[in-house]
């Protein structure tokens, strides 16, 4: 396995639209002939796609914290909250500066 691969964190989401016998059928990916790993890739990714859409019809969705009907007021620094912990180095040091930049912008704010 690579080791950048490694480091690839799951997100709620992912654990919401596959199970372990598709985790175990992806982890046999690589031992198959390339016609069968690009088949059975195909068929993994398209149960993965059913799983998504059969969540957005179901009550899973609330349990996930999103509610098509709930306004949102969720601000960046949030969001980028939310996605550090899945992000490489390269685009933590963005995050950071941006998170700095936006703090940068709000003391100028509140000095003037």
């Amino acid at each position: 396995m690579n080791e950048t691969n490694q480091e690839i964190r799951l997100t709620d989401f992912d654990y919401m639209i596959t199970d372990p016998q598709l985790q175990m059928v992806k982890a046999a990916i690589p031992y198959l002939q390339i016609p069968q790993q690009r088949a059975i890739s195909a068929f993994v990714k398209m149960m993965e796609v059913r799983r998504t859409m059969n969540l957005f019809q179901g009550e899973e969705v609330s349990a996930m914290g999103i509610n098509p009907q709930a306004p949102s007021n969720v601000s960046p620094q949030e969001i980028l909250q939310a996605i550090k912990p899945y992000a490489g180095p390269r685009e933590r040091n963005m995050i950071d500066t941006l998170e700095n930049i936006q703090l940068m912008i709000q003391a100028m704010q509140t000095s003037t």
